[in-house]
């Protein structure tokens, strides 16, 4: 499987929907409506 970066990874969230919720520390937070799950991406 190809490795992506995390900003390439958040790009592709939010092309799919996801927002970012805050950032904490390093980690970028994405929540998307309708979902109860959270993405959480190191950077």
């Amino acid at each position: 499987m190809k490795q992506v970066s995390g900003k390439e990874f958040a790009r592709i969230l939010q092309h799919h929907g996801w927002q970012l919720k805050r950032i904490h520390g390093s980690h970028h937070i994405f929540f998307k409506a309708g979902c109860i799950e959270r993405i959480s991406i190191q950077f």
